[in-house]
């Protein structure tokens, strides 16, 4: 029996292989905590301060402290949509933030793009993740955020190619894409965001795809091994 061949990228990476995942802790003096995380050429500086006094008192909440998300482009001015990315981040953290333990107060996570090269979300949730962990902000589990895009094969039989992590240029040509957040506790979804146009089927099947990206939450499981020993990935 012929074994069908296995589909490869224009950058060489098969339909589901992640690229190679790089982080640092602890590099900002100033700030509580920091994490530098890193696929391949997608590069984010993540830095919480936290929790601290609120800077406004209409940002104040009696019974948990705010998380307030700034996203900072790695060129020019901050756009909506930039805005809306920064949304996604927040979203992402505050669930497993337990904003419960610090009322009226505030958790600052300032996010800096060094190099966008695709997936920019997913990587600033994992980056913002190693921050938190960094500054010793109590949460009731890790997060890890993985992005995929979706190409059709055949739209009157409703198929599909799911593409894992993809790069700016796939992005680029993606007929629609799906960003996942996963709490490593119990494996829900804390955030998901579709962009473009999806059917039900081609969202589970997106959703099934991303569940399989272990490795994420893996690697965030060994960073928080290696910050104990005091080493960095």
């Amino acid at each position: 029996m012929v074994k069908k061949q296995e589909f490869r990228r224009l950058n060489g990476r098969t339909q589901g292989q992640l690229r190679s995942m790089e982080s640092e802790q602890s590099l900002l003096n100033k700030a509580d905590g920091s994490a530098k995380f890193s696929q391949n050429k997608t590069s984010v500086l993540a830095a919480v301060y936290g929790p601290i006094e609120v800077n406004s008192a209409r940002k104040e909440k009696i019974l948990k402290s705010y998380v307030e998300v700034t996203f900072t482009p790695a060129l020019g001015n901050t756009t909506y949509l930039d805005k809306e990315k920064e949304l996604l981040v927040k979203n992402a953290v505050e669930s497993v933030i337990l904003t419960t333990l610090h009322p009226r107060t505030q958790v600052s996570v300032i996010i800096q793009v060094y190099s966008d090269d695709g997936s920019i979300v997913s990587c600033s949730i994992n980056a913002a993740c190693l921050a938190l962990l960094d500054a010793g902000i109590e949460m009731n589990g890790l997060i890890g955020s993985i992005t995929l895009m979706n190409e059709d094969d055949d739209e009157d039989n409703n198929k599909c190619l799911m593409i894992v992590d993809p790069d700016l240029n796939e992005e680029n040509n993606s007929k629609a894409m799906a960003i996942f957040a996963f709490s490593s506790n119990s494996n829900n979804i804390v955030m998901s965001k579709t962009i473009g146009t999806l059917t039900e089927d081609q969202y589970f099947e997106c959703l099934k795809a991303a569940r399989g990206c272990d490795s994420i939450i893996a690697y965030m499981k060994l960073a928080v091994k290696n910050r104990i020993m005091g080493q960095n990935n």
